[in-house]
Protein backbone atom coordinates (compact mmCIF):
# COMPACT_ATOMS: atom_id res chain seq x y z
CA UNK A 1 0.00 0.00 0.00
CA UNK A 2 1.15 3.29 -0.99
CA UNK A 3 1.16 6.18 1.10
CA UNK A 4 -1.36 8.15 -0.54
CA UNK A 5 -3.34 5.08 -0.27
CA UNK A 6 -3.16 5.77 3.12
CA UNK A 7 -4.36 9.27 3.36
CA UNK A 8 -7.39 9.04 1.16
CA UNK A 9 -10.66 9.18 3.17
CA UNK A 10 -12.57 6.15 3.80
CA UNK A 11 -16.00 4.97 2.63
CA UNK A 12 -18.06 4.19 5.48
CA UNK A 13 -18.08 0.69 6.41
CA UNK A 14 -21.11 -1.55 4.68
CA UNK A 15 -23.08 -4.40 6.06
CA UNK A 16 -20.82 -7.94 5.48
CA UNK A 17 -22.20 -10.69 4.21
CA UNK A 18 -21.64 -14.14 6.71
CA UNK A 19 -19.17 -15.63 5.26
CA UNK A 20 -16.88 -12.16 5.40
CA UNK A 21 -15.26 -13.18 9.03
CA UNK A 22 -13.97 -16.47 9.14
CA UNK A 23 -13.35 -18.69 12.44
CA UNK A 24 -10.42 -17.94 13.85
CA UNK A 25 -11.20 -18.55 17.50
CA UNK A 26 -13.17 -15.64 17.89
CA UNK A 27 -10.30 -12.93 16.41
CA UNK A 28 -11.21 -11.03 13.52
CA UNK A 29 -9.64 -12.42 10.22
CA UNK A 30 -6.67 -10.36 8.15
CA UNK A 31 -9.51 -10.62 5.22
CA UNK A 32 -11.87 -7.82 6.12
CA UNK A 33 -11.38 -5.34 2.73
CA UNK A 34 -13.81 -2.74 3.96
CA UNK A 35 -11.45 -1.34 6.43
CA UNK A 36 -8.10 0.53 5.93
CA UNK A 37 -5.04 -1.57 6.15
CA UNK A 38 -3.64 0.50 9.11
CA UNK A 39 -7.09 -0.41 10.92
CA UNK A 40 -6.79 -3.78 10.31
CA UNK A 41 -3.81 -4.17 11.64
CA UNK A 42 -4.75 -1.86 14.87
CA UNK A 43 -7.81 -4.47 15.36
CA UNK A 44 -5.80 -7.46 15.24
CA UNK A 45 -3.17 -7.12 17.43
CA UNK A 46 -5.94 -5.49 19.85
CA UNK A 47 -7.98 -8.45 19.18
CA UNK A 48 -5.15 -10.60 19.84
CA UNK A 49 -3.76 -9.52 23.24
CA UNK A 50 -7.54 -9.71 24.27
CA UNK A 51 -7.71 -12.89 23.12
CA UNK A 52 -4.14 -13.50 24.99
CA UNK A 53 -4.05 -11.74 28.09
CA UNK A 54 -7.93 -10.51 28.64
CA UNK A 55 -8.27 -6.81 28.77
CA UNK A 56 -5.38 -5.68 30.38
CA UNK A 57 -3.30 -6.70 27.62
CA UNK A 58 -5.42 -4.10 25.98
CA UNK A 59 -4.30 -1.39 28.35
CA UNK A 60 -0.69 -2.32 27.61
CA UNK A 61 -0.95 -1.48 24.14
CA UNK A 62 -2.46 1.75 24.90
CA UNK A 63 0.18 2.50 27.28
CA UNK A 64 3.12 1.53 24.97
CA UNK A 65 1.38 2.71 21.72
CA UNK A 66 0.81 6.69 23.49
CA UNK A 67 4.65 6.23 24.97
CA UNK A 68 6.16 5.82 21.65
CA UNK A 69 4.35 8.70 20.28
CA UNK A 70 5.91 11.04 22.79
CA UNK A 71 9.32 9.56 22.02
CA UNK A 72 8.96 10.42 18.33
CA UNK A 73 7.80 13.49 18.95
CA UNK A 74 10.77 14.28 21.55
CA UNK A 75 12.99 13.34 18.24
CA UNK A 76 11.68 15.58 16.08
CA UNK A 77 12.68 18.40 18.44
CA UNK A 78 9.15 18.89 20.45
CA UNK A 79 9.86 19.97 24.14
CA UNK A 80 8.57 17.87 26.85
CA UNK A 81 6.44 19.81 28.83
CA UNK A 82 5.60 19.16 32.65
CA UNK A 83 3.68 20.77 35.75
CA UNK A 84 7.23 21.33 38.08
CA UNK A 85 8.67 23.49 35.01
CA UNK A 86 7.30 24.96 31.85
CA UNK A 87 10.06 25.77 29.41
CA UNK A 88 9.12 28.33 26.67
CA UNK A 89 11.66 28.35 23.94
CA UNK A 90 13.00 31.89 22.74
CA UNK A 91 11.10 33.00 19.97
CA UNK A 92 7.58 31.51 20.87
CA UNK A 93 4.78 33.75 21.47
CA UNK A 94 4.75 34.88 25.13
CA UNK A 95 2.16 33.58 27.76
CA UNK A 96 -1.02 35.20 28.28
CA UNK A 97 -1.37 36.61 31.70
CA UNK A 98 -4.21 37.10 34.18
CA UNK A 99 -6.29 40.56 33.42
CA UNK A 100 -7.37 41.51 36.93
CA UNK A 101 -8.13 45.57 36.97
CA UNK A 102 -7.68 47.10 39.87
CA UNK A 103 -10.03 50.04 41.23
CA UNK A 104 -9.49 52.77 39.54
CA UNK A 105 -7.07 55.85 40.59
CA UNK A 106 -6.77 59.22 39.59
CA UNK A 107 -3.35 61.41 40.07
CA UNK A 108 -3.24 65.22 39.86
CA UNK A 109 -2.65 66.78 36.91
CA UNK A 110 0.46 69.12 36.77
CA UNK A 111 0.75 72.42 35.40
CA UNK A 112 3.72 74.21 34.48
CA UNK A 113 5.23 76.78 32.34
CA UNK A 114 7.13 75.80 29.02
CA UNK A 115 10.93 75.31 29.56
CA UNK A 116 13.11 77.91 27.31
CA UNK A 117 15.59 76.16 25.42
CA UNK A 118 18.46 77.89 27.25
CA UNK A 119 18.73 75.38 29.75
CA UNK A 120 21.85 73.68 31.70
CA UNK A 121 23.08 70.47 29.60
CA UNK A 122 20.95 68.58 31.95
CA UNK A 123 18.73 65.65 32.51
CA UNK A 124 15.58 67.69 32.52
CA UNK A 125 17.26 70.71 33.68
CA UNK A 126 15.80 74.05 33.89
CA UNK A 127 17.29 77.70 33.54
CA UNK A 128 17.75 78.84 37.49
CA UNK A 129 17.63 82.86 35.84
CA UNK A 130 13.75 81.75 34.67
CA UNK A 131 12.32 78.83 36.86
CA UNK A 132 12.92 77.84 40.47
CA UNK A 133 15.84 75.53 41.42
CA UNK A 134 15.12 72.08 40.44
CA UNK A 135 13.43 70.03 43.27
CA UNK A 136 9.89 69.34 42.83
CA UNK A 137 8.93 71.37 39.97
CA UNK A 138 11.67 72.39 37.32
CA UNK A 139 11.09 70.23 34.67
CA UNK A 140 7.79 71.30 33.61
CA UNK A 141 5.05 69.32 32.97
CA UNK A 142 2.74 69.43 29.82
CA UNK A 143 -0.28 67.28 27.84
CA UNK A 144 -3.44 66.03 29.81
CA UNK A 145 -1.70 65.14 33.24
CA UNK A 146 0.26 61.99 34.48
CA UNK A 147 -2.66 59.38 33.79
CA UNK A 148 -4.56 57.44 36.43
CA UNK A 149 -2.23 54.72 36.88
CA UNK A 150 -2.59 51.26 36.94
CA UNK A 151 -6.65 51.41 36.69
CA UNK A 152 -6.01 52.68 33.10
CA UNK A 153 -4.95 49.21 32.22
CA UNK A 154 -8.04 47.18 32.27
CA UNK A 155 -9.15 49.31 29.11
CA UNK A 156 -6.47 47.93 27.71
CA UNK A 157 -6.81 44.66 28.41
CA UNK A 158 -3.99 43.42 30.46
CA UNK A 159 -2.25 43.29 33.53
CA UNK A 160 1.66 42.58 34.72
CA UNK A 161 0.42 39.74 36.74
CA UNK A 162 2.27 38.25 39.35
CA UNK A 163 -0.05 35.32 39.74
CA UNK A 164 3.13 32.82 38.33
CA UNK A 165 6.63 33.39 39.12
CA UNK A 166 9.03 33.56 36.01
CA UNK A 167 13.08 33.60 35.42
CA UNK A 168 14.42 35.16 32.70
CA UNK A 169 17.26 34.03 32.17
CA UNK A 170 19.67 36.21 29.57
CA UNK A 171 23.33 35.02 29.44
CA UNK A 172 25.87 37.71 28.54
CA UNK A 173 22.91 40.10 27.78
CA UNK A 174 22.04 41.89 30.87
CA UNK A 175 25.39 41.53 32.71
CA UNK A 176 24.93 39.24 36.18
CA UNK A 177 21.83 40.73 37.32
CA UNK A 178 21.24 37.64 39.85
CA UNK A 179 22.08 37.03 43.52
CA UNK A 180 25.13 34.66 42.50
CA UNK A 181 25.81 36.99 39.37
CA UNK A 182 26.49 40.37 41.68
CA UNK A 183 28.43 38.65 43.92
CA UNK A 184 30.69 37.43 40.99
CA UNK A 185 30.67 40.62 39.46
CA UNK A 186 31.86 42.32 42.22
CA UNK A 187 34.55 40.03 43.16
CA UNK A 188 35.46 40.35 39.73
CA UNK A 189 35.19 44.08 39.13
CA UNK A 190 35.04 45.51 42.77
CA UNK A 191 38.61 45.34 43.23
CA UNK A 192 40.00 49.07 44.87
CA UNK A 193 35.89 49.81 45.92
CA UNK A 194 33.82 49.94 48.64
CA UNK A 195 33.52 46.35 48.41
CA UNK A 196 30.61 43.83 48.07
CA UNK A 197 28.66 43.55 51.51
CA UNK A 198 29.09 47.74 51.73
CA UNK A 199 28.56 48.15 48.10
CA UNK A 200 25.47 46.19 48.28
CA UNK A 201 23.89 47.42 51.61
CA UNK A 202 23.94 50.80 50.45
CA UNK A 203 22.44 49.76 47.04
CA UNK A 204 19.12 48.03 48.49
CA UNK A 205 18.63 50.98 51.18
CA UNK A 206 17.99 52.91 48.12
CA UNK A 207 15.87 50.65 46.76
CA UNK A 208 14.51 50.48 49.93
CA UNK A 209 13.90 54.13 49.88
CA UNK A 210 12.48 54.15 46.46
CA UNK A 211 9.88 51.45 47.80
CA UNK A 212 8.64 53.66 50.48
CA UNK A 213 8.73 56.98 47.69
CA UNK A 214 6.72 55.31 45.06
CA UNK A 215 2.90 56.88 44.93
CA UNK A 216 -0.27 54.73 45.63
CA UNK A 217 -0.52 54.50 42.05
CA UNK A 218 3.13 53.05 40.81
CA UNK A 219 4.94 56.71 39.90
CA UNK A 220 7.52 58.83 41.82
CA UNK A 221 7.23 62.52 42.59
CA UNK A 222 10.08 64.66 41.10
CA UNK A 223 11.09 66.97 37.99
CA UNK A 224 8.47 64.92 35.81
CA UNK A 225 7.12 61.90 36.68
CA UNK A 226 7.26 59.49 33.37
CA UNK A 227 11.17 60.57 33.56
CA UNK A 228 11.54 60.08 37.30
CA UNK A 229 9.82 56.90 37.24
CA UNK A 230 11.51 55.79 34.57
CA UNK A 231 14.82 55.83 36.33
CA UNK A 232 13.91 54.44 39.67
CA UNK A 233 12.87 51.54 37.54
CA UNK A 234 16.25 51.37 35.52
CA UNK A 235 17.75 51.43 39.30
CA UNK A 236 15.03 48.13 39.59
CA UNK A 237 15.98 46.10 36.68
CA UNK A 238 19.91 46.72 37.10
CA UNK A 239 20.08 44.68 40.18
CA UNK A 240 17.78 42.14 38.72
CA UNK A 241 14.63 42.86 40.28
CA UNK A 242 11.01 42.21 37.90
CA UNK A 243 7.39 41.79 38.79
CA UNK A 244 7.35 38.35 40.39
CA UNK A 245 10.38 39.42 42.63
CA UNK A 246 9.92 38.74 46.49
CA UNK A 247 10.49 42.26 48.10
CA UNK A 248 10.66 44.37 45.44
CA UNK A 249 8.07 42.85 42.79
CA UNK A 250 5.44 44.74 43.63
CA UNK A 251 6.90 47.70 43.17
CA UNK A 252 8.16 46.83 39.63
CA UNK A 253 4.84 45.46 38.52
CA UNK A 254 3.00 48.79 39.80
CA UNK A 255 5.88 50.74 37.98
CA UNK A 256 5.56 49.18 34.30
CA UNK A 257 1.86 49.17 35.02
CA UNK A 258 1.87 53.22 35.55
CA UNK A 259 4.25 54.09 32.74
CA UNK A 260 2.02 51.94 30.13
CA UNK A 261 -1.16 53.63 30.99
CA UNK A 262 0.54 56.81 31.28
CA UNK A 263 1.84 56.69 27.50
CA UNK A 264 -0.72 58.06 24.61
CA UNK A 265 -1.56 56.35 21.63
CA UNK A 266 0.97 57.88 19.50
CA UNK A 267 3.96 56.79 22.30
CA UNK A 268 4.28 60.25 23.90
CA UNK A 269 3.79 60.30 27.94
CA UNK A 270 1.77 62.75 29.61
CA UNK A 271 3.01 64.75 32.21
CA UNK A 272 6.06 64.83 30.39
CA UNK A 273 8.66 68.22 30.67
CA UNK A 274 9.13 71.01 28.71
CA UNK A 275 11.87 69.69 26.47
CA UNK A 276 10.48 66.15 26.84
CA UNK A 277 13.83 64.79 28.03
CA UNK A 278 11.17 61.84 29.45
CA UNK A 279 10.29 60.62 25.98
CA UNK A 280 13.79 58.71 25.69
CA UNK A 281 13.84 58.17 29.62
CA UNK A 282 11.06 56.37 29.69
CA UNK A 283 11.72 54.50 26.11
CA UNK A 284 14.77 53.76 27.60
CA UNK A 285 13.35 51.89 30.87
CA UNK A 286 10.53 50.00 28.98
CA UNK A 287 12.52 48.57 26.66
CA UNK A 288 14.72 47.20 29.19
CA UNK A 289 12.10 45.95 31.03
CA UNK A 290 10.45 44.51 28.17
CA UNK A 291 13.66 42.68 27.39
CA UNK A 292 13.73 41.27 31.34
CA UNK A 293 9.93 40.29 31.38
CA UNK A 294 9.46 39.41 27.50
CA UNK A 295 5.95 40.45 28.19
CA UNK A 296 3.76 41.70 24.92
CA UNK A 297 2.36 44.76 26.54
CA UNK A 298 5.34 45.94 27.48
CA UNK A 299 6.98 45.24 23.83
CA UNK A 300 4.22 47.07 22.54
CA UNK A 301 4.72 50.10 24.82
CA UNK A 302 8.42 50.09 24.01
CA UNK A 303 7.79 49.57 20.30
CA UNK A 304 5.69 52.53 19.99
CA UNK A 305 8.25 54.43 22.25
CA UNK A 306 11.55 54.08 20.26
CA UNK A 307 9.75 54.26 17.33
CA UNK A 308 9.23 58.07 18.42
CA UNK A 309 12.43 58.38 18.71
CA UNK A 310 13.45 56.94 15.54
CA UNK A 311 11.35 59.59 14.00
CA UNK A 312 12.89 62.27 15.94
CA UNK A 313 16.51 61.94 14.99
CA UNK A 314 17.65 64.59 12.83
CA UNK A 315 19.11 63.54 9.03
CA UNK A 316 22.87 64.18 10.86
CA UNK A 317 22.11 61.63 12.63
CA UNK A 318 21.17 64.09 16.18
CA UNK A 319 18.89 64.67 18.18
CA UNK A 320 17.25 67.37 19.96
CA UNK A 321 15.11 68.67 22.66
CA UNK A 322 11.43 67.33 21.75
CA UNK A 323 12.45 65.24 19.73
CA UNK A 324 12.47 67.87 16.94
CA UNK A 325 14.02 66.12 13.48
CA UNK A 326 13.90 69.49 11.44
CA UNK A 327 17.15 71.14 13.66
CA UNK A 328 20.51 70.61 13.23
CA UNK A 329 21.06 71.32 17.02
CA UNK A 330 22.63 68.40 18.67
CA UNK A 331 22.58 68.46 22.56
CA UNK A 332 24.55 66.18 23.62
CA UNK A 333 22.72 65.42 27.33
CA UNK A 334 19.17 64.93 25.29
CA UNK A 335 21.50 62.22 22.80
CA UNK A 336 22.60 60.67 25.21
CA UNK A 337 19.61 59.50 27.03
CA UNK A 338 18.43 58.86 23.23
CA UNK A 339 21.63 56.68 22.40
CA UNK A 340 20.43 54.58 25.95
CA UNK A 341 17.39 53.83 24.36
CA UNK A 342 18.93 52.86 21.11
CA UNK A 343 20.83 50.29 22.43
CA UNK A 344 18.15 49.07 25.38
CA UNK A 345 15.60 48.30 22.43
CA UNK A 346 18.90 46.30 20.22
CA UNK A 347 19.23 44.82 23.43
CA UNK A 348 16.09 43.69 24.17
CA UNK A 349 15.56 42.19 20.78
CA UNK A 350 13.38 44.69 18.95
CA UNK A 351 15.12 44.80 15.46
CA UNK A 352 12.37 42.53 13.86
CA UNK A 353 9.61 44.74 14.70
CA UNK A 354 11.41 48.38 14.30
CA UNK A 355 13.90 47.15 11.14
CA UNK A 356 15.05 50.88 10.90
CA UNK A 357 16.82 50.69 14.68
CA UNK A 358 20.10 49.57 13.04
CA UNK A 359 20.79 52.38 11.04
CA UNK A 360 19.32 54.81 13.35
CA UNK A 361 22.15 53.81 15.46
CA UNK A 362 25.00 54.02 12.77
CA UNK A 363 23.57 57.72 12.16
CA UNK A 364 23.67 58.29 16.26
CA UNK A 365 27.23 57.64 16.19
CA UNK A 366 28.36 60.08 13.36
CA UNK A 367 25.73 62.76 15.46
CA UNK A 368 27.49 62.32 18.70
CA UNK A 369 30.69 62.90 17.01
CA UNK A 370 30.37 65.79 16.11
CA UNK A 371 30.29 67.37 19.42
CA UNK A 372 33.84 65.66 20.23
CA UNK A 373 36.90 67.87 20.95
CA UNK A 374 39.73 66.31 18.77
CA UNK A 375 41.95 66.90 22.58
CA UNK A 376 38.79 64.72 23.87
CA UNK A 377 35.99 65.84 25.40
CA UNK A 378 32.31 66.64 24.05
CA UNK A 379 30.80 70.18 24.14
CA UNK A 380 27.20 70.46 25.14
CA UNK A 381 25.93 71.55 21.56
CA UNK A 382 29.18 71.76 19.43
CA UNK A 383 32.67 70.65 19.78
CA UNK A 384 34.61 71.03 23.18
CA UNK A 385 35.14 69.68 26.83
CA UNK A 386 32.09 70.23 29.09
CA UNK A 387 30.92 67.84 32.58
CA UNK A 388 28.79 66.03 29.21
CA UNK A 389 32.11 64.89 28.00
CA UNK A 390 31.31 60.82 29.87
CA UNK A 391 27.64 61.46 27.82
CA UNK A 392 29.07 61.32 24.51
CA UNK A 393 32.23 58.53 25.24
CA UNK A 394 29.58 56.38 26.74
CA UNK A 395 27.63 56.24 23.54
CA UNK A 396 29.73 55.89 21.44
CA UNK A 397 30.82 52.52 23.40
CA UNK A 398 27.22 51.68 23.40
CA UNK A 399 26.39 51.42 19.93
CA UNK A 400 29.74 50.10 18.50
CA UNK A 401 32.12 52.76 18.57
CA UNK A 402 34.60 51.26 21.72
CA UNK A 403 37.75 51.98 19.83
CA UNK A 404 37.31 54.99 18.35
CA UNK A 405 39.80 57.70 18.62
CA UNK A 406 36.90 59.99 20.71
CA UNK A 407 36.68 57.80 23.38
CA UNK A 408 40.40 56.99 24.10
CA UNK A 409 40.88 60.75 24.41
CA UNK A 410 37.86 61.45 26.11
CA UNK A 411 39.16 58.73 28.53
CA UNK A 412 42.71 61.07 28.90
CA UNK A 413 40.87 63.97 29.18
CA UNK A 414 38.54 62.37 32.39
CA UNK A 415 42.10 60.76 34.33
CA UNK A 416 42.22 63.53 36.30
CA UNK A 417 38.04 63.93 37.47
CA UNK A 418 37.93 63.40 41.15
CA UNK A 419 35.17 62.11 43.31
CA UNK A 420 33.29 63.75 46.61
CA UNK A 421 30.13 63.56 47.80
CA UNK A 422 31.04 65.86 50.77
CA UNK A 423 29.24 68.71 50.64
CA UNK A 424 32.30 70.79 51.32
CA UNK A 425 33.61 69.87 47.83
CA UNK A 426 31.35 71.97 45.36
CA UNK A 427 33.74 74.55 45.10
CA UNK A 428 36.56 72.17 44.37
CA UNK A 429 34.57 70.26 42.25
CA UNK A 430 33.82 73.25 39.84
CA UNK A 431 37.35 73.45 39.65
CA UNK A 432 38.39 70.77 37.27
CA UNK A 433 39.40 70.72 33.70
CA UNK A 434 35.33 71.29 32.60
CA UNK A 435 32.55 73.59 34.47
CA UNK A 436 29.37 72.59 35.18
CA UNK A 437 27.47 72.33 38.18
CA UNK A 438 25.68 68.68 37.71
CA UNK A 439 28.09 66.63 39.06
CA UNK A 440 26.33 63.48 39.96
CA UNK A 441 24.69 63.88 35.94
CA UNK A 442 28.36 64.10 34.82
CA UNK A 443 29.36 61.17 37.35
CA UNK A 444 26.46 58.61 36.32
CA UNK A 445 28.03 58.83 32.56
CA UNK A 446 32.07 58.89 33.78
CA UNK A 447 31.99 55.70 36.12
CA UNK A 448 30.26 54.14 32.86
CA UNK A 449 33.08 54.92 30.59
CA UNK A 450 35.58 54.40 32.87
CA UNK A 451 33.63 50.82 33.34
CA UNK A 452 33.52 50.12 29.67
CA UNK A 453 37.10 51.50 28.80
CA UNK A 454 39.33 48.74 30.79
CA UNK A 455 39.80 47.29 34.22
CA UNK A 456 43.06 49.55 34.99
CA UNK A 457 40.94 52.70 34.27
CA UNK A 458 38.08 51.44 36.06
CA UNK A 459 40.07 50.08 39.62
CA UNK A 460 41.24 53.23 39.91
CA UNK A 461 37.99 55.15 39.71
CA UNK A 462 36.12 52.62 41.67
CA UNK A 463 38.72 53.72 44.63
CA UNK A 464 37.31 57.07 44.27
CA UNK A 465 33.32 56.75 43.94
CA UNK A 466 32.07 53.95 45.77
CA UNK A 467 33.64 53.83 49.28
CA UNK A 468 31.97 57.67 49.03
CA UNK A 469 28.71 57.04 48.15
CA UNK A 470 29.13 54.62 50.48
CA UNK A 471 30.43 56.56 53.26
CA UNK A 472 28.09 59.89 51.74
CA UNK A 473 24.41 57.90 51.96
CA UNK A 474 21.59 59.03 54.27
CA UNK A 475 20.33 56.50 56.12
CA UNK A 476 17.30 55.82 58.35
CA UNK A 477 17.55 53.31 60.35
CA UNK A 478 14.79 50.76 60.56
CA UNK A 479 12.49 52.32 58.29
CA UNK A 480 10.22 50.06 56.58
CA UNK A 481 9.84 46.51 56.89
CA UNK A 482 11.80 44.00 55.19
CA UNK A 483 10.96 41.19 53.05
CA UNK A 484 10.91 38.86 56.42
CA UNK A 485 8.81 41.89 58.45
CA UNK A 486 11.87 42.72 60.28
CA UNK A 487 12.61 46.28 60.04
CA UNK A 488 15.06 47.19 57.26
CA UNK A 489 17.18 50.95 56.66
CA UNK A 490 16.47 53.07 53.80
CA UNK A 491 19.13 55.30 52.26
CA UNK A 492 18.82 58.26 49.90
CA UNK A 493 21.41 60.68 48.07
CA UNK A 494 21.46 64.27 47.45
CA UNK A 495 23.78 66.14 45.54
CA UNK A 496 27.33 67.97 46.74
CA UNK A 497 26.55 70.97 44.18
CA UNK A 498 24.47 73.08 46.87
CA UNK A 499 22.88 76.13 45.53
CA UNK A 500 22.86 76.97 41.71
CA UNK A 501 22.90 73.30 40.75
CA UNK A 502 20.19 72.38 38.10
CA UNK A 503 19.34 69.01 39.22
CA UNK A 504 15.69 66.76 38.55
CA UNK A 505 15.55 66.70 42.53
CA UNK A 506 16.38 64.14 45.12
CA UNK A 507 14.42 61.18 43.52
CA UNK A 508 16.74 61.60 40.25
CA UNK A 509 20.05 62.01 42.51
CA UNK A 510 19.08 58.48 44.48
CA UNK A 511 18.50 57.06 41.22
CA UNK A 512 21.42 58.28 39.62
CA UNK A 513 23.58 56.88 42.45
CA UNK A 514 22.26 53.28 42.97
CA UNK A 515 22.97 53.07 39.44
CA UNK A 516 26.42 53.73 39.06
CA UNK A 517 27.05 51.13 42.21
CA UNK A 518 24.71 48.86 40.20
CA UNK A 519 27.59 49.14 37.17
CA UNK A 520 29.39 45.97 38.21
CA UNK A 521 26.67 43.82 37.33
CA UNK A 522 24.50 45.94 35.10
CA UNK A 523 25.82 45.38 31.78
CA UNK A 524 28.49 43.60 30.11
CA UNK A 525 32.14 45.43 30.23
CA UNK A 526 32.84 46.12 25.75
CA UNK A 527 36.53 45.39 26.98
CA UNK A 528 34.92 41.54 27.61
CA UNK A 529 33.04 41.50 24.73
CA UNK A 530 36.14 42.51 22.26
CA UNK A 531 37.89 39.70 23.19
CA UNK A 532 35.70 37.51 21.36
CA UNK A 533 34.74 40.45 18.79
CA UNK A 534 37.19 41.94 16.85
CA UNK A 535 35.32 44.70 15.58
CA UNK A 536 34.90 45.66 19.17
CA UNK A 537 31.16 45.93 18.69
CA UNK A 538 29.47 45.79 22.08
CA UNK A 539 26.20 44.17 20.69
CA UNK A 540 24.11 41.96 23.33
CA UNK A 541 23.06 38.02 22.11
CA UNK A 542 20.37 37.24 19.80
CA UNK A 543 17.56 35.96 21.37
CA UNK A 544 18.52 32.82 21.31
CA UNK A 545 20.08 32.90 24.45
CA UNK A 546 16.89 33.84 26.06
CA UNK A 547 14.19 31.50 27.74
CA UNK A 548 11.72 31.78 30.33
CA UNK A 549 10.94 28.99 33.06
CA UNK A 550 7.70 29.76 34.88
CA UNK A 551 7.22 27.59 38.25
Amino acid sequence: MTDTEEHIPQPDPQPLPPDAVKDTGGLASWEEPHLPFKDRVRKYWRQMLVHLWGPAGSVVFHIIAVSLLIVFAANRGGTVVTSEDVVIEANAKPQELDKTPEPEKKIEKVEQPEQPDTADPNVGVANEATTEPLGGSGLQAEGTGLGSGPSDLADKGFEISTAVKSRLVMRNLYGGRTAGGRKGALGMYGKGGAGARATEAAVLAALRWLKREQQPEGYWKGAAAPAMTAMALLAYLAHGEKPDSEEFGPTVKKAIEWMIADQEADGHFKGRDGNDYSQPIATYALCEAYGMTQHPAVKDAAIKAIKLVIKGQHASGGFNYKLEPVTERNDTSYMAWCCQALKAAKMAGLEPDVPELEMTIKKAIVGMKQNADPNGGFGYVSRGRTGLSGAGALCLQLLGAAKAAEVKATVDFLSTTTFSMDPGAGEKWKQQPYSGTSPIYYWYYITQVKFQYSPDTFTAWNGLFSPDLCKWQMIEKAAIPGPDGKMVDVGHWESPAGKGEHTGGVVQDTCLCTLMLEVYYRYLPSFKVAEAAPDDVATAPKNEDISVKIR
